[in-house]
């Protein structure tokens, strides 16, 4: 797989620091459905995906590529981080796309899918993770989850 840009990984390596992981640093492939920025693998085959919207005006398919993935792969659970940064320019209804469609993906594949959407600055990281989803990030953070590389 194609390696992580090195912008990319400077966020992967903020968010893993704060909970505790390591990411591979190199694309996630969904097959036929596309790639995913960066991704790391819980013990439990959790997959954790990391996708870094800078340029991207459609967002939304990044959320919407792993339905179908999810559909075809019944064994996985993915938690998908995607996080924003401030000069990408999105408009708003995209946005609203994102929220919309991790919504109905939560209740539609129960317990194998998770969202967290970061819209802030690199050293707002942190403190948006702790804030998004307490529960699960908690139950995650007190496992000490740690990666098999």
């Amino acid at each position: 797989m194609k390696k992580t840009s090195q912008e990319n990984i400077e966020i992967s390596d903020i968010i893993a620091d704060y909970l505790g992981i390591s990411f591979r640093n190199t694309e996630y492939s969904l097959g036929k459905w596309g790639e995913v920025d960066n991704w790391a693998m819980l013990p439990n085959g959790t997959i954790i995906l990391l996708e870094c919207e800078k340029g991207q005006k459609h967002p939304n398919t990044n959320v919407l590529k792993l339905y179908p993935f999810l559909e075809e792969n019944s064994d996985k659970t993915i938690v998908l981080i995607h996080y924003f940064y401030p000069k990408n320019k999105a408009p708003k209804n995209r946005l609203a796309l994102c929220d919309f469609l991790s919504d109905k993906m939560e209740q539609l594949f129960v317990g194998r899918f998770h969202y967290i959407s970061l819209r802030c600055d690199a050293n707002e990281i942190s403190e948006r993770i702790r804030k998004q989803k307490k529960g699960f990030m908690k139950q995650l953070l007190t496992e000490k989850i740690e990666i098999d590389n």
